[in-house]
């Protein structure tokens, strides 16, 4: 019923990388399978309080971005595919809900 085919690409470019955001968005204007944005994130939002021990309710870090991280502090951006999700048509679900 889905399938994971990578059919666009995320360009994520550092802050500090302004002329190289502009050159890509140039680049890949008018090109559907391609979105380049600049990092948004700034620090961590869960802060820690010194002196304050608790537990750590997260098994793992939710969000895997260690490797998108290196990426962007070596090259000043990182590239990831984007897998889209192919559904059956309305009709074929209707019929296979009855």
């Amino acid at each position: 019923m889905a399938s994971g085919k990578v059919e666009r690409l995320l360009f994520i470019v550092s802050r500090g990388r302004g002329p190289l955001y502009e050159s890509l968005c140039r680049t890949f204007d008018g090109d559907d399978t391609v979105q380049v944005i600049l990092d948004r994130r700034v620090t961590e939002r869960r802060r820690r309080r010194p002196g304050r021990r608790t537990r750590e309710r997260r098994q793992a870090d939710r969000r895997a971005a260690r490797e998108i991280d290196r990426q962007l502090r070596a090259r000043g951006y990182a590239v990831l595919g984007v897998p889209t999700v192919q559904r059956a048509p309305a009709a074929a679900l209707a019929r296979k809900a009855r």
